[in-house]
């Protein structure tokens, strides 16, 4: 059980690493990096719903700081209420 919560907790770290590298690296690569393309295609998915609900303000896009806050909440949760349980 531990391992389980163990492996998700890292699935999610993961997640969080690819979605600020996804959002700070396009500013600085070419528009045809395979990099940035890889990491769009990673990103991009999950970051549709978010998009569909919250609309950019002033030309910001507030969608990846949404999904960077839920996914820390999300890992807050399982470290506070399971990974004990599991101990």
């Amino acid at each position: 059980m531990v391992f389980i919560i163990e492996f998700i907790l890292t699935f999610l770290r993961g997640m969080q690493i690819f979605l600020i590298l996804g959002t700070i690296l396009p500013m600085f690569l070419p528009a045809d990096s395979t990099l940035k393309i890889g990491l769009v295609r990673i990103i991009e998915p999950l970051l549709r719903p978010f998009r569909k609900v919250i609309k950019p303000i002033s030309g910001f896009d507030f969608s990846p700081l949404v999904l960077y806050l839920l996914i820390r909440g999300v890992e807050s949760l399982i470290r506070r209420f399971l990974l004990p349980l599991a101990l």
